[in-house]
């Protein structure tokens, strides 16, 4: 059994197309806009949430819509607003996407609870023959981490064994899937996989405030508990409103002021 830590890496985020941005802001007669709110919010993903909510009230500035008298220039301003009038809707417009790297399978069975703004690409079991079980140990184990360890090494053995029963050499590679699949059903919930994880900001401030709360389980806590430190460093207005409070067990929740925008 090999012992492995949970990993979170962020691989991608929302990139604007400046020459769109460019003639969406010609077509609102907003280039002075664009121009002076550019230069104070280089962020592609705060910038494009704001430029979202903007073209619905037409409020790049006083004058496009007669209706707007008055406008918040500065980018903080506007997002802190929208934040706490919950106005949730325009932070779908920008994703971020995650590996999560050795996590278990009772983690992926959580996080696919959430779907809604999601996409997710999980390692196949039905394709991929683990070569040995490797898991993370929870914290609660740890009294009983010698009985833990003998536990998943018989079923590694067990597993190998009924492994050796195939030819693998002479198999086809639709029969190595298929005997593949039908393998998998004795690894345990706890084994190491990774999952590429694509969702919205307004879905990521919801997982952050339910999964590092104290009930969620404390797998799924370590990992957006990460994912609450690189998106509060990467989007600071989006993430200004979370505040960080340390666990017992030595994990963090993140408690947002403006809750489900």
């Amino acid at each position: 059994m090999n012992k492995i830590e949970p990993l979170v890496i962020k691989l991608a985020e929302t990139k604007l197309n400046e020459e769109g941005v460019k003639q969406l802001a010609e077509h609102y007669t907003a280039i002075d806009w664009l121009e002076r709110v550019r230069k104070i919010q280089p962020n592609d993903s705060e910038f494009l949430i704001e430029l979202a909510g903007r073209a619905c009230y037409k409020s790049f500035g006083v004058g496009i819509n007669p209706n707007v008298t008055k406008i918040r220039d500065n980018p903080k301003d506007y997002l802190t607003n929208v934040l706490e009038k919950g106005d949730g809707s325009i932070l779908e417009h920008a994703t971020v996407t995650f590996a999560f790297l050795n996590v278990s399978r009772v983690f992926t069975h959580e996080i696919v609870r959430h779907r809604a703004g999601t996409a997710m690409s999980q390692e196949s079991l039905r394709y991929v023959r683990p070569r040995d079980i490797s898991l993370w140990l929870p914290p609660d184990l740890e009294p009983a981490s010698e009985k833990f360890s003998e536990t998943v090494e018989e079923i590694e053995k067990r597993y190998h064994e009924l492994e050796s029963q195939f030819d693998w050499d002479k198999m086809t590679f639709e029969q190595k899937k298929r005997v593949t699949s039908a393998l998998r059903r004795i690894l345990p919930d706890g084994i190491a996989t990774n999952l590429i994880w694509t969702a919205n900001h307004r879905t990521i401030r919801w997982v952050i405030e339910m999964r590092t709360h104290p009930s969620a389980e404390v797998e799924i806590r370590m990992i957006f508990g990460k994912v609450a430190e690189i998106c509060i460093r990467d989007y600071p207005l989006l993430y200004a409103d979370f505040t960080a409070k340390q666990l017992a067990d030595g994990t963090t929740q993140y408690i947002p002021k403006y809750s489900k925008v």
